[in-house]
């Protein structure tokens, strides 16, 4: 149990964060990159002949630049997504410094550009400069806290972000200074400019006593294997060791053929990348994962990710399967994602000294597709046979923890949207709603990828009304009122207050109004030829969807459109979103009444002061507060309220409708009260389209 609170903990601190968010904003640039690489290097004699003449090299010098400024400058992308990141969670008001910051921090720390013959942004320095990153970003934040507290650097009168700047003026320098003054330091007392590159330094010092045996490859392996679920691009960080421990191993191989003798090295990068880096450049067997993922994941998203990263994997780029979801940071799949390419290397190893598979003698870049890249670098359909092995042992390895993963993020997620929802119960009740867009929100990413998802769900079609039957006391059939029901795929339904707040802060309102008008009116139609007598449509409408402008107009139009002869439209307003109704409102609300629009108050009898607006003759309908309703066997009080009000409505000749009529006793105690109209369980559940049909066809018999 400790160590789940200290691994949650970790996941949702700020700086796990924002290394998440910042890898998967570096996403395209990755792509980019690494299609970029594939482009140029693609192992065919024919194309390469075709791709260097093309334009006369303008496509390779293309090619060779937009690979220089992605996956070449890894370092200095990630330097600025990670801490644009981490400025967005931190200091709403303040982000655009920090990727300032962290990117000058980083210069200062290595002693500028022209201190290292290396290009200090490519992906040997990630490492680093994500070291770094992170740690300038929290002196950062510190040095914005205590430099707030010194009043006089505020001018009154001055514009806000001049203010701003000359607050965060003492941060910046002490940032600055810090790091220039660290990186000069450690250039003085080891002598060399190489230690700034301390990841480089540091890896090279551990494999040292190592030399390119099988106790050396694993420990490679594993390694860059934990470097990549931190979010860090181990084989980058490890480029050094990889060069000076197994790049020159295939050429040994090719000169011991050249002498006539048998090759005898079996590691090199050529031998993990073909088959033990499957589908990634080091990168947990991505291919079998991806594989894995489409056999066994029950959730939509998650497989479409798969079917997404597929194409890519098999050109050995990861990235969208490893970001998308996710692996990173995510402990359950630690286990394969480590595990898979250790058994790899040695189930390849294994094949290799038996001589099942031969020796690798033929350097083969990591983007050369899989199955292809195994017969180039052993000259034998044994290296293919061996990769199609591996991916088997792979997905196998996968399959449980996938399951598993699956598992665990749908609980949590569950449990996120059921505390959004009472958040919304509980702001509903108060007046203060949550903003859930907010920063400020404790559960704001997970409010943006819900409001993204409801946004597409629209879009296709994926957001639906379900139908709730209304009684009269003959038993027949007087209304039905739609229910907003929106089923997300990882969480199941989630409430529609918190799908209309979404839609809200997402600037959708009107996208998500208009859609729900059509889909309600196109029911009602498929509806009509079962229908022998008339027919009432409610539909509840929010205090947000009355302030858009043109909204009772267009609710108006839409209906209309559809040439609806026996169905009668009604808008539901609860009593606390009367209490929004202006002038304006009211006004309009009037002239829809005269084009046959009916308007209902929900709720009634919570203890808004809403009589007014009965008074004021814009309502048609009363459905009473399902509270009341529910207590009325056993509260006498409950009794007296519901037959006022009757009485009420009655001399304003309005209807009166009882919400969350459940059982017998209830239906024969609102009658005796004088209450004719009623819905709720008693009579039937919400009801999709197709079954609502059905049931209207046997009430109509």
């Amino acid at each position: 149990m400790e160590s789940n609170r200290l691994i949650s903990r970790f996941r949702n601190s700020i700086a796990s964060q924002s290394i998440r968010r910042g890898l998967t904003l570096a996403i395209p640039f990755l792509i980019m990159g690494s299609f970029s690489l594939l482009f140029t290097n693609f192992p065919n004699d024919s194309y390469q002949i075709f791709i260097k003449k093309c334009l006369d090299g303008s496509v390779i010098a293309l090619l060779d630049t937009l690979y220089e400024i992605s996956l070449g400058s890894l370092a200095l992308i990630l330097c600025v997504t990670i801490s644009l990141s981490y400025g967005l969670l931190a200091e709403r008001d303040t982000f655009l410094l920090y990727p300032v910051v962290s990117v000058c921090s980083y210069l200062a720390f290595c002693g500028g550009l022209e201190t290292h013959e290396d290009y200090i942004f490519n992906a040997e320095w990630v490492f680093t400069a994500m070291c770094i990153t992170l740690l300038s970003c929290i002196l950062f934040r510190r040095a914005l806290k205590l430099s707030s507290r010194f009043d006089r650097l505020h001018t009154t009168g001055a514009e806000y972000l001049f203010n701003l700047s000359i607050q965060s003026l003492l941060p910046v320098i002490l940032n600055l200074v810090f790091f220039a003054v660290a990186g000069y330091w450690l250039r003085t007392v080891w002598g060399s400019s190489n230690i700034t590159n301390f990841g480089s330094y540091l890896f090279l010092k551990i494999f040292d006593n190592s030399s390119d045996n099988l106790l050396g490859i694993l420990l490679y392996v594993i390694i860059t294997h934990t470097l990549w679920f931190f979010g860090i691009h181990g084989t980058n960080t490890l480029e050094a060791v990889s060069r000076r421990l197994f790049e020159p191993n295939v050429t040994a191989n090719q000169a011991l053929l050249l002498a006539g003798s048998a090759p005898t090295e079996i590691f090199s990068k050529t031998f993990l990348d073909t088959f033990v880096f499957l589908g990634g450049c080091g990168c947990g067997c991505a291919l079998s994962f991806v594989i894995a993922l489409c056999l066994v994941s029950r959730k939509s998203h998650n497989r479409k990710i798969a079917y997404v990263a597929l194409p890519s994997a098999v050109f050995n780029i990861s990235e969208i399967a490893v970001f998308g979801f996710p692996i990173i940071f995510n402990f359950t799949m630690a286990a394969p994602f480590i595990l898979t390419p250790v058994v790899l290397t040695l189930v390849s190893f294994l094949a290799t000294a038996s001589g099942l598979v031969p020796v690798v003698s033929q350097s083969v870049d990591w983007t050369v597709p899989f199955l292809f890249s195994g017969y180039k670098a052993t000259g034998s359909i044994a290296g293919s046979f061996l990769q199609l092995v591996n991916l088997l042992i792979g997905i196998l390895i996968y399959i449980p923890f996938i399951r598993r993963s699956e598992k665990k993020e749908t609980a949590e997620f569950q449990r996120i949207v059921l505390r959004m929802e009472q958040d919304m119960a509980d702001g509903e009740k108060s007046g203060v709603i949550p903003v859930f867009l907010s920063p400020k929100y404790p559960y704001n990413y997970y409010a943006k990828t819900l409001s993204l998802d409801l946004k597409n769900a629209i879009r296709r079609g994926q957001v639906e009304y379900f139908y709730q039957p209304q009684i009269n006391a003959d038993g027949k059939l007087h209304g039905i009122e739609a229910l907003l029901r929106w089923k997300h795929p990882v969480t199941g339904y989630i409430a529609p207050p918190v799908v209309c707040m979404l839609a809200y802060e997402g600037g959708f309102l009107n996208e998500l109004s208009s859609y729900l008008l059509h889909l309600a009116c196109r029911d009602a139609r498929a509806l009509e030829p079962f229908l022998k007598n008339d027919l009432f449509l409610s539909v509840n409408i929010s205090a947000k969807q009355m302030e858009e402008n043109g909204f009772f107009s267009e609710a108006c139009d839409v209906f209309k459109s559809y040439h609806l002869e026996r169905v009668h439209l009604v808008l539901e307003i609860t009593e606390r979103s009367a209490m929004v109704i202006s002038d304006s409102l009211m006004a309009e609300m009037n002239s829809l009444q005269s084009k046959g629009v009916n308007f209902s108050l929900d709720d009634f009898g919570m203890g808004h002061n809403s009589i007014l607006y009965l008074q004021e003759g814009i309502f048609n309908e009363v459905k009473l507060d399902g509270k009341l309703v529910s207590q009325l066997p056993g509260n006498e009080r409950s009794g007296e309220i519901i037959s006022g009000i009757i009485r009420m409505t009655e001399s304003l000749n309005l209807r009166v409708l009882a919400e969350y009529v459940e059982t017998k006793e209830q239906r024969d105690m609102l009658a005796k009260l004088g209450c004719s109209l009623y819905q709720g369980y008693y009579y039937s559940k919400p009801l999709p389209v197709g079954d609502l049909m059905r049931y209207v066809g046997g009430k109509t018999d």
